[in-house]
C-alpha cells in the first residue's frame, strides 16, 4: 500500500481515514486461533506455521529442530502463548513469572 498506515491492536488502517487496509497479528497469534476455529492441536498449528512454511520457501535451515539447523524457536505455553525465544540455540528472551517480560 503506497499510503502511510496506521496500526491499532490488530487492525491497520491509512493513516487519517477508517479506510481498512487489512489485518496484523502475531505468529503466536495466529497459530492460537488456528487451535481455535479448526480445532487442530497446538502441535498441528505449529507445524503450519513453521515446517510447512519454511518447506515452501524452499529454507533448509530451518522450519524443524534437527542437527545442522539454525535452532530458532519459541517455547509455548499450554494456551499458546510465547514463553521464551531461542535463537541459534540460545535463548534471547523469556517471559518473567507474574506476565512481563524479560530480556536475555
Amino acid at each position: 500500500i503506497a499510503h502511510p498506515q496506521r496500526k491499532v491492536g490488530n487492525r491497520v488502517t491509512i493513516e487519517g481515514t477508517d479506510t481498512l487496509i487489512g489485518s496484523c497479528c502475531s505468529v503466536d497469534e495466529c497459530v492460537r486461533n488456528l487451535v481455535k476455529w479448526s480445532g487442530c492441536t497446538l502441535a498441528e498449528a505449529v507445524r503450519c506455521v513453521t515446517e510447512n512454511v519454511a518447506g515452501m520457501m524452499g529454507l533448509r535451515d530451518r522450519g524443524r529442530i534437527e542437527v545442522g539447523r539454525r535452532a530458532d524457536f519459541v517455547v509455548l505455553g499450554e494456551g499458546g502463548q510465547v514463553e521464551e525465544t531461542w535463537v541459534g540455540g540460545r535463548r534471547v528472551w523469556r517471559k518473567e513469572e507474574g506476565g512481563g517480560r524479560e530480556e536475555g
